[in-house]
């Protein structure tokens, strides 16, 4: 990728002197590094947290984002299943990590996101509506067809309140939530887009509190 480099001491330098800008300002300004589960050279939450420990600024933490997550370690949008042989292992071995990194990992979560997605039928190929031969499958499954927690009745299907439940209860975070979608239907023409999606997000945070034991 054109402008993109895999040189994590590379990636660490100029995230550092980004911080340090922000760390300029009044009030200092915050930064929260996500992970992108098609990403080019940074596709999973450990190397996120690797560069954000390498970064080792006080304004600068990580993005926990469900979908980012799970899209990467558990689901794949070309299989007709959905999902990787390897998600199960995988998944326990990432609750594993969060839980033993709690102490260090904990005050550097800066925010986390809660997101679902859709089972496609067909999954993605060359043949798909959704395919972009510019883009990873991922990231047309991603573009398309994220959905709001707990909304099983449109396909939602990663295991979202397992590895929240990890974040809230192994983990110990108790800040901010956001409710994040990019899909299909948020690109949608009329002033009903808006109000729809936003009585969607409030039923999805009831049903996963209810789901999650937290109501």
């Amino acid at each position: 990728m054109q402008g993109a480099t895999g040189d994590f001491d590379k990636i660490v330098a100029d995230l550092r002197e980004i911080g340090e800008m922000g760390l300029k300002e009044d009030p200092p300004i915050r930064f929260a590094y996500e992970c992108m589960a098609w990403g080019a050279h940074v596709d999973t939450w450990e190397q996120t947290w690797d560069i954000v420990e390498r970064v080792s600024l006080p304004n600068f933490g990580i993005v926990l984002d469900t979908f980012q997550i799970l899209g990467c370690i558990w689901a794949d949008p070309t299989e007709v299943s959905g999902k990787l042989a390897s998600g199960p292992t995988s998944l326990v071995s990432t609750i594993s990590k969060l839980k033993s990194l709690a102490p260090k990992l904990l005050p550097k979560v800066f925010y986390i996101q809660l997101c679902d997605a859709e089972l496609l039928s067909p999954p993605i190929s060359p043949a798909h509506p959704f395919y972009d031969r510019e883009q990873k499958p991922r990231m047309m499954w991603s573009r398309n067809a994220r959905l709001f927690p707990c909304e099983y009745g449109k396909g939602a299907y990663l295991p979202v309140i397992e590895l929240a439940k990890a974040i809230f209860n192994d983990l110990g975070y108790r800040g901010w939530v956001s409710l994040e979608v990019f899909a299909r239907s948020a690109a949608e023409e009329g002033q009903h887009v808006p109000q729809e999606h936003a009585e969607r997000a409030a039923k999805s945070w009831t049903c996963f509190l209810a789901e999650a034991g937290y109501a």
